[in-house]
């Protein structure tokens, strides 16, 4: 947000403040009809209508298409919205058109939305996007959002041959999430294989996600330590930026190779690695699986197995728990892990975890077992404030909330200064003596 608009916001009154958040929860919530109101009613609203305040230092028109919201679309754009405006991200800026909304997307284009290279490879505009190449061939390496290149935008076939055929580098890495296409397409099985084919380097968690078991295999025989492979650590991190790879969101936070392969019931693959596995990973895929029999059987070959462990492979509690894998987390705290185990010294417990699914009956388990409702992540939260931001922005449909902010509260966390949080926290909240 520029110096202007953020003085200009810090200068308001309370109450323009309070009609300030209630437009800016309209357009987060997709309610057209309050947002609409309140720019009728409050003129002066039309001022702020272009400031990046929402996620990702995004204006309102790009948060409203990234919804696919053609409705509040058309009320921003009614109201002043510049629909070329884009998000102030760091990395690379997000516009009305590089988003999964085609319909949407063409629409905006009538509506006068410009189009760049990595626009045009994602909606297989292959005129424009030749013609753009013949004015300056560099765009095929372009970086736009989140410092991606058109590949990583392209999906049909014909867009990803146009730009290897002039130039495109196959395994460039974006700019947040150094990633390359291919790893970007991991759950687009088509454009996944296909890279590969064309020359994209897979890698094991790839090849897990395709069920491959050729390139897995290919893969273990070249480089049987590839099976120790974890999202976040060596090849598989952001490098300078702290965005993440991507398969932190492509595949979540059990980013181990063994372990992906199970949650996906890759059977075939499983056996292959289960070939190269060592104890240890034997043993936690085990407890992942709440498999007490063979959980008992290794500990009685290996009795210093539990205590042998690394912080990271303890850390699988806080996947499961995540994962609302209720027999999994009790398993493992039968056999000894480390209520409070974490990644790295700054992020989340298994606790904060489950709080911010919602996932009740696991925060129950882990309080009983002595889990810290003082552990700060690496936002500066405890579990409760993980417990309230996940209300309002994860939302889990089979998480429960308000139980979880009610069982913390109970087990003595520290409260927060004022109420926030969805409506059935902040009645707990309150309900608690927590000030509006």
């Amino acid at each position: 947000m520029d110096k202007k608009s953020r003085d200009f916001l810090v200068s308001m009154n309370d109450q323009d403040k309070e009609v300030v958040e209630q437009v800016t929860q309209a357009i987060n919530n997709d309610n057209v009809e309050t947002a609409a109101r309140l720019f009728k009613t409050h003129s002066w609203l039309v001022s702020l209508i272009n400031v990046p305040c929402f996620t990702f230092d995004s204006p309102a028109i790009v948060i409203a298409a990234s919804k696919g919201n053609r409705e509040m679309v058309d009320v921003l754009l009614e109201y002043g919205a510049d629909i070329n405006a884009k998000s102030q991200w760091w990395a690379g800026g997000f516009g009305v058109l590089h988003h999964d909304h085609y319909d949407l997307s063409r629409y905006l284009i009538d509506r006068g939305a410009h189009v760049d290279p990595h626009a045009a490879a994602a909606l297989g505009m292959m005129e424009m996007l030749s013609k753009m190449v013949e004015e300056d061939p560099s765009v095929v390496n372009q970086r736009g959002p989140d410092g991606q290149v058109p590949l990583h935008f392209a999906k049909e076939l014909k867009i990803i041959d146009f730009l290897l055929a002039h130039g495109a580098e196959i395994d460039l890495r974006d700019i947040d999430h150094g990633s390359t296409p291919a790893q970007w397409a991991v759950d687009d099985p088509e454009k996944c294989r296909y890279l590969i084919e064309r020359g994209a380097e897979p890698d094991i968690f790839m090849a897990c996600m395709l069920d491959d078991i050729k390139i897995v295999n290919r893969i273990l025989e070249t480089d049987p330590n590839a099976l120790n492979a974890q999202v976040g650590k060596g090849n598989f991190t952001s490098g300078d930026s702290d965005g993440g790879h991507i398969y932190l969101y492509k595949i979540g936070g059990m980013g181990r190779p063994l372990f992906l392969a199970q949650s996906l019931n890759r059977r075939e693959i499983m056996e292959l690695m289960l070939s190269y596995s060592s104890a240890e990973q034997k043993f936690l895929l085990a407890c992942l699986q709440a498999d007490t029999e063979t959980v008992q059987s290794i500990i009685v070959e290996h009795p210093k197995i539990v205590t042998s462990l690394q912080p990271m492979d303890e850390s699988l509690i806080v996947d499961a728990a995540g994962d609302n894998r209720l027999d999994a987390v009790r398993t493992m705290l039968e056999v000894g892990f480390n209520v409070d185990a974490r990644r790295s010294p700054q992020s989340f417990t298994a606790l904060h975890s489950s709080a911010i699914r919602g996932h009740h009956e696991i925060v129950k388990l882990l309080l009983a077992q002595g889990a810290s409702v003082d552990a700060i992540n690496e936002f500066g939260g405890t579990p409760l404030n993980s417990c309230i931001w996940g209300s309002l922005h994860i939302q889990d449909p089979s998480g429960d909330y308000a139980a979880v902010t009610e069982s913390l509260i109970k087990a003595g966390v520290k409260l927060p200064d004022q109420v926030t949080g969805s409506d059935v926290v902040k009645k707990i909240l309150i309900d608690y003596g927590v000030t509006d």
